[in-house]
């Protein structure tokens, strides 16, 4: 019997829900999030990246991407990167699948 590696699933979970927010807002901005130089753009505070406005909705994407960043770091840090790359390949093909997240598949 083996052990569930609990590291991994905190890690999973912190990340699918935020990313899984960010995507939503990022719908609701009418943007592809993982466009090139979307991201970099959204964490400028340039809301001309957008297709539709929405401040409230803009502002929240932006604190979230920066989450996104921090809560990655750690898990680099705790996981190593080839554990946290695949956790955010899971994350992203399960958004892609209720998302225009664009980027490439």
């Amino acid at each position: 019997m083996t052990t569930p590696d609990f590291g991994n699933q905190w890690h999973e979970l912190q990340l699918g829900t935020v990313d899984a927010e960010i995507a939503r807002l990022a719908a609701i901005c009418d943007l592809r999030i993982l466009d090139p130089g979307v991201i970099e753009r959204v964490i400028a505070g340039d809301e001309t990246v957008c297709g539709r406005s929405s401040e409230k909705a803009f502002r929240n994407l932006a604190a979230l991407v920066k989450m996104h960043y921090a809560l990655t770091e750690d898990s680099m840090r705790a996981l190593g990167p080839e554990e946290s790359g695949r956790i955010l390949d899971k994350i992203r093909e399960r958004l892609r699948a209720r998302y225009d997240i664009g980027g490439k598949n």
